[in-house]
Order: structure tokens, then C-alpha cells, then sequence
């Protein structure tokens, strides 16, 4: 079993070290900054592409037509009807169908707190998930009684999760032989300078991915043989296009043959005149389709509710975006007590199942989710090896949980269409707060052992 030998904690851009014995990292000089909401265009920014929903007119060689129009074209979508493009105004986009301008969106916002830890060296991966050197603190997996669901036989064995992120690192001991690297891309190419394209240049990507599975060195996944697929849609800022995240769904399904997709990022568009809904509006009428198409292409879609301590169920000029896109799962955030993590966005009509996010207190170990950490980081750069863990809140580690159990769900039925899972998941899930489906848990918080009948 490795032994913690360093701590590091480190708050926006200040950091201060110390050594440990035990993985116990606290914390209790700092506080949680809570997430404020924004118009999610507020930040986004124009990319020089197009996204076109085609018209039934579109020319046969369209690649052609676009160059002939001083344009190039990037790629289609022929499953849903879409085309991007490069070089074009407004107007001479218009011409294949209606046009909109993409736009990256700061998906991901910074964290305003983290602590991370380093395993003393590498050790062989174990096939028991509760001999993880640091299993005794993470919580959320005890909270979820993912050890009952792998004690039960649960595994996620052959069920293939797609991590539409900020890439996945393929050097770390706990996720190294987990990542199917042919069916891996990257549609906004990784910044670290070494690794495949989709190597994660931020940690989040990997964090998120070592929430559903790892070799069980320094930590545990919720499904300890599922198969990854990186799909680095974001960029080192937590940042990306509609057009690349979309790009991201249909590759995971159509290429990458994904049972699972996790989609732990989102952004809140104003619907007011005027608001960032107005231009964002077909955008995300595409994403709509494209994760419909997921679905019925038998894709189990999970996504984050967002960071904004917002009840979506009240907000009628308001949408998250993607847990309320289309088909698929969206997921609140609980704390290390079950209740509402301070900053997620809740709302009975929107969320259908809370998981563990952390709710930081003061004490990482014991309120905040632990993953592996990138070598590639240039967000914390030397800050994480290969053997490197980090401590972080949000949504974005609640929806994982749910991918991971998805996952098992999968495995337990041998296979099953993705109403069947949401329902499992669903019915299987602690009902936490008011009986039935209420605004902070949905259905409940997710529970692995339940939900695979044991």
C-alpha cells in the first residue's frame, strides 16, 4: 500500500507546502469562495466558425461550394444535419442553411480551493478497489457503498465511458491501461507539449475520468474494469466551442461506440431579449440534437447541474446547459453529510439524481472528492506526478459518480437501452429529502450497491 509523502494545498494561485505522515490533508485557513451566477455568453468569444443547420438545397459537394465561397469547411454531421465551417461571414454562411456563429464558452470555472497528495511510488494495481492507499478517505465512495456494489460482483466490465473534457492523462499510474487511446481525440489539441493530443493540459479531465475508474493504487473508481475514452473537447481553461463539444457526443457514439458519455461541465444562458440565449440559441438547439442522437444511438448521457446555487425549477428565464439539453441525466452535487452541496444548482424538474461532490469545510480529506491529478497541467504546473491526487468540489465530481454507476448498471444487465438505466439509477437512488422527487436530490442520492441488486 503506498504512503503519502506530500501535501500540497494551494488556494486560486497562492500555495503553501508541508510534509504528512497520513493522508489526512486539511485545510482550515481556507474558505470556500462561493460560485456567482453569470449569463453564460457573458464570457464566450466568437471562434470564426459557423455552425449550419443545413438546408435540404445544400449543394451535393459541399466542401467544394464552402471553398468556392472563401471557406473551408471543418467537418459534418450528416446524423443530424449540421456542417462547420472556417472563413465565412454571416451572409455567405447563410447560403447552405441557417448560420450561426460558434462560440467557445468557459464551460468549466476555476476552483477556489484545492489540496492534493502524492503516493510515495508505484505499486501493483489491486483487484480488490478497498486496498487503494488512500480508500479510507474518500468518502463519497463509502457514502455511495460502491465497496457493497463491488463486493457484489459489480465491475462495469467491457462498458465503454466517454469523458468529454479537458482530455485524460494516460501516464498516471492509477489510469494508465484504462484509456482506449485509438478511440481517443482530441478536437482542441492538448498545450502540455508531450502525450497524445488529448492529454490533459488542465487536471480536470482526469479527475473526473479517475472518479469512474482506476487501477486502484492510490484510489478507487466507481466501476473498476470499465474501459475510458478520452474525448479532449476543452481546452486548458476549462474552455471550448459548441461545436467541438458537439463534435465530442457524436464522435463517442458514432465512433468510439461509448455506452456511457459524462459531460461534467455546463454554463447558464439568460433567456431574456437580448440575453446570451439569443445567440447561443441555435448552438444549443444542436447540442439538443446531437445528445438526442447519443441516446438513441444507446448512449447513457450524465451531466453536471452546474456551480451556480441556483433552483433551476424557479428560474423560467434561465437554462443550464447541457443537464438541460435534450436526453440524458443531470446531477446536483451532495456534501460529506447528504445534504445539498452549498453551490449546486438544484431543481425537481431538472435534476434526476444527486451524487457526492464535496462541500468543502475547512478539511479536504474529509469534504472534498479525491482523483488522480495530470502530469500535464499547465494550470498547476509541477504541482502533480505521476502518482499525484487532488482534492476538488463541484458538480462536475457528482456527475461521474452517476456515469460510473451507470456503468455497473450496464454490466449487471448485460446491456440495456438508456431509459432502462436512468430508471434503475432512478429507483435505486436513497430518497434523501422530501418524499418522492424533490428539488435538491431528484430522485435521490445514488446508491452503486442498489442499483446492481445486492
Amino acid at each position: 500500500m503506498p504512503h503519502p509523502r506530500r501535501l500540497l494545498v494551494l488556494f486560486t494561485v497562492l500555495g503553501f507546502a508541508a510534509c504528512a505522515d497520513e493522508p489526512q490533508p486539511t485545510a482550515s485557513t481556507l474558505t470556500q469562495e462561493l460560485p456567482v451566477f453569470a449569463d453564460g455568453a457573458e464570457s464566450a468569444t466568437t471562434t470564426g466558425q459557423h455552425l449550419i443547420k443545413l438546408s435540404t438545397n445544400a449543394p451535393s459537394n459541399l466542401a467544394a461550394a464552402v471553398e468556392a465561397a472563401g471557406g473551408t469547411l471543418i467537418r459534418t454531421h450528416p446524423q443530424i444535419g449540421y456542417a462547420v465551417v472556417e472563413g465565412l461571414d454571416d451572409n455567405a454562411a447563410s447560403q447552405f442553411g441557417q448560420a450561426t456563429p460558434d462560440m467557445s464558452v468557459a464551460w468549466q470555472e476555476g476552483v477556489s480551493a484545492m489540496g492534493n497528495v502524492d503516493a510515495s511510488g508505484p505499486g501493483e494495481a489491486s483487484h480488490d478497489p478497498t486496498t487503494a492507499g488512500f480508500y479510507p478517505v474518500q468518502w463519497d465512495m463509502h457514502q455511495i457503498d460502491a465497496a457493497g456494489a463491488w463486493a457484489a460482483g459489480g465491475s462495469g466490465d467491457g462498458v465503454r465511458v466517454a469523458i468529454i473534457d479537458s482530455g485524460i492523462d494516460p501516464f498516471h499510474a492509477d489510469l494508465a491501461g484504462l484509456i482506449d487511446q485509438g478511440a481517443s481525440i482530441a478536437f482542441t489539441p492538448s498545450l502540455s507539449g508531450f502525450g497524445p493530443p488529448w492529454m490533459d493540459d488542465r487536471y480536470h479531465g482526469t479527475h473526473v475520468a479517475g472518479t469512474v475508474v482506476t487501477n486502484g493504487i492510490g484510489t478507487s473508481g466507481v466501476a473498476p474494469q470499465a474501459t475510458l475514452i478520452a474525448i479532449k473537447s476543452l481546452d486548458y481553461l476549462g474552455s471550448g466551442s459548441f461545436a467541438d463539444v458537439i463534435a465530442g457526443i457524436l464522435h463517442a457514439v458514432d465512433v468510439a461506440d461509448a455506452d456511457v458519455i459524462n459531460m461534467s461541465l455546463g454554463a447558464v444562458f439568460l433567456k431574456r431579449g437580448g440575453g446570451g440565449f439569443m445567440g447561443a440559441g441555435p448552438l444549443i438547439g444542436a447540442m439538443n440534437q446531437a445528445l438526442n442522437y447519443a441516446q438513441s444511438r444507446g448512449a447513457v448521457v450524465v451531466s453536471a447541474a452546474g456551480n451556480n446555487g441556483l433552483n433551476l425549477q424557479n428560474l423560467f428565464d434561465v437554462t443550464s446547459v447541457p443537464c438541460e439539453s435534450g436526453a440524458g441525466m443531470c446531477v446536483s452535487a451532495t456534501g460529506p453529510t447528504d445534504a445539498l452541496a452549498s453551490y449546486s444548482n438544484s431543481g425537481r424538474s431538472t435534476v434526476n439524481v444527486a451524487g457526492p461532490g464535496g462541500d468543502f469545510n475547512g478539511d479536504f480529506a474529509a469534504s472534498s472528492v479525491l482523483a488522480p491529478c495530470t502530469t500535464g497541467s499547465l494550470v498547476l504546473p509541477f504541482a502533480c506526478g505521476p502518482l499525484s491526487y487532488l482534492f476538488l468540489d463541484g458538480t462536475s465530481m457528482a456527475a461521474p459518480h452517476v456515469a460510473g454507476v451507470a456503468a455497473l448498471v450496464i454490466h449487471d444487465m448485460g446491456g440495456a437501452s438508456p431509459g432502462r438505466v436512468r430508471t434503475k439509477i432512478e429507483q435505486t437512488a436513497d430518497d434523501l429529502g422530501r418524499k418522492g422527487a424533490d428539488d435538491d436530490f431528484g430522485k435521490g442520492r445514488i446508491n452503486a450497491c442498489a442499483a446492481i441488486g445486492c
